[in-house]
């Protein structure tokens, strides 16, 4: 299970939100090149990158930085925020980003993928869903899911079963999913809810899907947690707020990992 650290980057400067408020930011003096070296010291060998600014108003606002992160510490980094035409992950690409997310765009138009500008890109894009509410039992396949950067009033439901179905049919093979009322809150997993997302985009999608969560890591003991669903859990884990506030370091949760 890949240890995938977070950078969130708002003006410039790292922050974490708590369940994706863009009015409770917390601030880390660090810059993000910075953390990015320190976590490549610590052992990291992927990077998650979320331009908030760019989420925020629909177009990249901090891509020097994530260039820069890139190109300056060799570490393979994915971006997401703000990514809503070919052209941009076009320059994402060409920069030495090594992935980049979708999110809003896919939700509101899957149709986007099926674009022959976007086909030859598929291998190096991910897609991202944020869960707010996950129905209990397995005849509930709808998930309700936040857009535009966390900021629209109306929340978003979809099939999921559907949805990862047409993801894996068009070509994309990566899929990031985030607990979005864990998120940035220290709080620990909802394993139930983990193990239902899981139970039913692997039945719909097959193995043909790499699964990265986010959300609420606090301890290695939620990394071993992850780590036991075993085989048919996830193949990746971001983490944020925990290493900024040294709960344990990208070595100790990449051992925890093993």
């Amino acid at each position: 299970m890949l240890i995938v650290p977070a950078i969130d980057i708002m003006a410039g400067r790292v922050v974490r939100l708590e369940q994706g408020d863009f009015d409770k930011p917390i601030h880390y003096e660090r810059t993000p090149l910075s953390f990015a070296q320190l976590w490549k010291l610590q052992g990291a060998q992927f990077l998650h990158l979320v331009d908030l600014d760019g989420a925020r108003w629909g177009e990249p606002r901090n891509f020097e930085i994530a260039r820069d992160i890139a190109q300056i510490t060799g570490i393979k980094v994915e971006v997401g925020g703000g990514i809503r035409s070919v052209e941009t992950i076009r320059k994402y690409l060409d920069a030495g980003i090594e992935r980049v997310v979708l999110s809003t765009k896919i939700l509101g138009d899957a149709t986007f993928l099926l674009s022959k500008d976007i086909q030859k890109y598929l291998d190096r894009v991910a897609v991202s869903i944020d869960i707010k509410h996950m129905g209990n039992d397995e005849s509930s396949r709808l998930v309700t899911a936040t857009t535009g950067g966390w900021l629209e009033s109306g929340d978003m439901t979809i099939d999921l079963s559907a949805f990862v179905q047409t993801m894996a049919h068009v070509g994309i093979r990566y899929l990031n999913f985030s607990d979005i009322s864990k998120d940035g809150m220290l709080s620990g997993l909802d394993t139930g809810k983990i193990s239902r997302f899981l139970e039913m985009v692997r039945r719909a999608a097959g193995e043909m899907l790499y699964f990265t969560y986010a959300g609420g890591i606090s301890s290695l003991e939620d990394i071993r947690q992850l780590k036991a669903l075993g085989v048919h859990g996830v193949d990746a884990v971001i983490i944020g707020r925990a290493l900024y506030e040294k709960k344990f370091d990208v070595a100790e949760a990449i051992e925890a990992a093993r």
